[in-house]
């Protein structure tokens, strides 16, 4: 009977063993799955991640190449008396594209106007181009485009024209001699060129 006993026994010890060594390998198979798919999902979201970055960067160097290809630069500022109060009431600002990849539109362009006494904005004329006619008071215009000899949209600054913007000042914010002022053009694009100057003494 002891015999049996024993023996009885050790097939359950036996049996056992064997039952908790096929639970662990399949433990073992659930935890390796789980893994895989876990790393799986982990690569998605990082290659997703990357693609993304990869397409902003791109569009943050394309937005770059576009605005610094576009930019307009000031070459002269010239000044034209107002015959009636003797003090400066238009201003020249001659501009031109040294390197345009797309040209510049001059209908989105900006233009503010700063002295110690205040500061305003300066609206577009309408038409903003008119054939050598000065814009309002207030107001700026197109006075020259050479871009229009070859027969291109007189609102469009190309690479290796220039265009004279007219600035025609407020009344009561005209310049005398040793007066500073301010302009601030903001670019199709949005680059800001500040224009700081001290007006002369005309003959």
């Amino acid at each position: 009977m002891r015999r049996r006993t024993q023996k009885t026994k050790n097939r359950k010890i036996c049996r056992e063993s064997r039952s908790s060594e096929g639970f662990t390998g399949l433990e073992a198979a659930i935890v390796l799955l789980s893994f895989i798919v876990v790393t799986a999902v982990f690569s998605y979201v990082i290659l997703g991640s990357g693609f993304h970055t990869v397409q902003k960067s791109q569009a943050v160097i394309y937005s770059a190449l576009e605005q610094s290809s576009s930019s307009m630069l000031v070459d002269e500022v010239m000044y034209i008396r107002n015959s009636t109060s003797g003090n400066i009431g238009m201003i020249r600002i001659y501009m031109r594209s040294p390197h345009s990849l797309v040209p510049g539109d001059l209908s989105k362009m900006t233009m503010s106007y700063a002295t110690p006494k205040g500061y305003c904005t300066i609206e577009q004329d309408s038409p903003l181009y008119d054939n050598g006619n000065p814009p309002a008071a207030g107001k700026w215009n197109i006075y020259k485009n050479t871009g229009t000899d070859s027969g291109t949209d007189p609102t469009l600054l190309y690479n290796g024209d220039y265009v004279i913007v007219l600035v025609h000042l407020p009344v009561d914010r005209e310049l005398k001699p040793g007066d500073e002022y301010w302009i601030e053009v903001v670019q199709p694009l949005g680059l800001s060129m500040l224009i700081s100057k001290t007006a002369p003494s005309l003959p």
